[in-house]
């Protein structure tokens, strides 16, 4: 009895493997598997390799976004005074 439940088990595992390994290999490849290039008139890929500028300056620009959005909604709840200092 308890081998036919461990060969059930293992049925269903391998099954569960199967239909991930499916699944996962519809999803596209991994894109830091190679790095993006800088530009053509400079020649530093491997300073690219250790630091992504593009995602870099992408992440940057987005926190910068978020930093200004939460100064400017907290000027504007100080003016209807919402928030008091």
């Amino acid at each position: 009895m308890v081998d036919w439940i461990v060969a059930l088990l293992n049925y269903l595992i391998n099954g569960v493997a199967i239909v991930m390994g499916w699944i996962l290999g519809l999803f596209p490849n991994s894109p830091f598997l190679e790095p993006a290039a800088p530009p053509d008139s400079i020649n530093l890929g491997w300073v690219t390799w250790l630091i992504d500028f593009p995602t870099m300056i992408i992440h940057a620009s987005a926190l910068t976004t978020c930093i200004l959005m939460y100064y400017a909604v907290r000027v504007v709840a100080r003016w209807i005074k919402l928030v008091r200092e």
